[in-house]
């Protein structure tokens, strides 16, 4: 991707807007479109894909595509040796909390079975530092809480430098 004038763009946000569309099996999907001013122009358009991001540059405008996830996503926890799985109600609680549930319904947690879940909008996320959600334990991709009111300026300049570095990796 060097070779397509990728690699040292300097970005300048100019906007962003949910955008809402039906995908081939007509379901309606959602997904956050930031637009960029670049620092200099590219000689062809560039459309890039890298799960789970596409990138459109032409000109001097480039625009990244961040899917909007609706589902169920976990939120695992790292300390799951302090937890009990209930395979009945699908979820963990912290040993102290489920002292008082009868054995044959508890079981120690895994790193797989240490989570809480969660329903709603998810957009991905790079900062491994804050809370994170996944489909399941072993998914490459983060998520976080997709809240429009959270989409500023200063979050757009980061995901676009983000993504860069990662489309160029």
């Amino acid at each position: 991707m060097r070779d397509q004038n990728l690699y040292d763009l300097n970005l300048y946000y100019q906007s962003h807007e949910e955008h809402v569309y039906r995908d081939l099996n007509g379901e309606e999907k959602r997904e956050l479109l930031i637009t960029y001013e670049i620092s200099r122009k590219v000689p062809d358009k560039i459309a890039l894909f890298k799960d789970p991001f596409f990138l459109f540059c032409k000109d001097s405008t480039l625009r990244i595509r961040l899917p909007i996830l609706e589902g169920e996503m976990k939120m695992f926890f790292d300390n799951y040796k302090d937890y009990y799985y209930l395979p009945d109600e699908d979820m963990c609680v912290l040993k102290t909390v489920a002292a008082s549930v009868d054995k044959e319904h508890k079981e120690n947690a895994k790193k797989e079975t240490c989570y809480i879940r969660y329903r709603g909008f998810f957009i991905p996320q790079f900062d491994q530092d804050a809370p994170s959600f996944r489909k399941s334990y072993k998914d490459r991709f983060c998520y976080r809480k997709y809240c429009p009111e959270e989409i500023t300026e200063e979050f757009c300049e980061l995901i676009g430098e983000t993504v860069l570095s990662y489309l160029n990796a």
